[in-house]
């Protein structure tokens, strides 16, 4: 089922600048989650088993897509699932829930749940280090951070990152040096050296974290979506259609450009060097990213409310997730 509509091409058409000729991505066959129902929030890859996470927090699951068959393999009862996180090496997923508030382990091989660890309000987004084999979970209502140790599996820490709510994305860097939060009501970055702090190096896990960077993020105003770029560099998306990156180093935006505007989710694809937005207004704005320049290729038609998206790094193809009918989709597009 390919899901195009006349309107989204016309609002697409106006989003292309006059040197564009074509479009970076195709649609393809959008498979319907059967036996599952409700909306999506943020869907990943795991690379090594050739799978989809799709967090159906309508459904009260994460489901699980084998990408390569098309088809779901199972739909995992967890609670809302907002965000996931993927520990390749040990053969796991950490799904943040915000109800009831938990963060879930499953076994990614069983896909059974194995643990789980309550937190004390609605949680959002998640993040895994493995380095510390810790998992960082964002709280949905207030500007906290729960940090999970997962030997003691407990909630080591939690602590304010900001008096701001809103918190957004987050993620470790793969270096294993730093923490990025985006804080969406601020329109801001936090940058946490986790590494170098006492707090994060588990000496002394009482202690609130040493003062951390803020870095504005606009013209990105509302940050929620976010993607790292090689060891120093973040992509942010703004919900006022903007994407920008930032230099976590020098502390600053060092280029933008125009995006569709409500786009919550995104992804990057080191390969192509190509970062693809997801707008909940049927869009999915793909941008040309270097060194310290982005270049907007187009916006194509997506279905209205397919904010979730990931990108398969082996294909170079695209997913993403929504509801059509009642009926839950995730689909496919080629990239060019």
């Amino acid at each position: 089922m390919k899901i195009i509509s006349l309107g989204l091409l016309l609002a697409a058409s106006l989003l292309l600048s006059s040197h564009m000729t074509a479009a970076s991505l195709t649609p393809g066959t959008a498979v319907e989650l059967t036996g599952t129902t409700g909306k999506f929030d943020f869907i990943k890859m795991d690379v090594l088993d050739r799978r989809l996470l799709a967090c159906h927090t309508g459904n009260g699951s994460l489901d699980v897509i084998d990408v390569d068959a098309g088809k779901l393999i199972k739909s995992v009862a967890t609670g809302a699932a907002q965000g996931v996180a993927v520990d390749e090496k040990g053969g796991r997923y950490f799904v943040s829930v915000s109800k009831p508030p938990k963060m879930v382990i499953i076994d990614s091989t069983k896909l059974e749940v194995i643990g789980e660890v309550p937190l004390s309000g609605p949680a959002d987004l998640c993040a895994y280090s493995p380095k510390l084999n810790w998992v960082f979970v964002d709280n949905d209502e207030k500007g906290q951070i729960w940090e999970i140790d997962l030997k003691m599996m407990t909630v080591l820490h939690s602590w304010e990152l900001s008096p701001e709510t809103g918190m957004e994305d987050l993620a470790f860097d793969s270096a294993g040096t730093f923490f990025v939060q985006n804080v969406k009501d601020a329109s801001k970055l936090f940058v946490v050296d986790y590494a170098a702090n006492p707090i994060f190096a588990g000496t002394q896990p009482m202690m609130a974290p040493n003062p951390t960077p803020e870095i504005s993020t606009l013209p990105a105003e509302k940050p929620h979506g976010l993607a790292l770029v090689g060891d120093d560099k973040v992509l942010i998306a703004g919900g006022n259609g903007k994407l920008v990156l930032l230099d976590v180093k020098a502390g600053k935006v060092v280029a933008s450009t125009d995006i569709a505007v409500k786009v919550d989710e995104i992804a990057y694809d080191a390969g192509l060097r190509q970062a693809y937005c997801a707008s909940g207004a049927g869009l999915i704005s793909t941008v040309s990213v270097s060194a310290n320049k982005l270049a907007t290729i187009d916006s194509v038609p997506s279905a209205p409310g397919a904010h979730s998206i990931a990108v398969d790094p082996k294909t170079h193809t695209v997913w993403v997730a929504f509801v059509k009918d009642n009926k839950p989709y995730v689909q496919p597009f080629a990239a060019k």
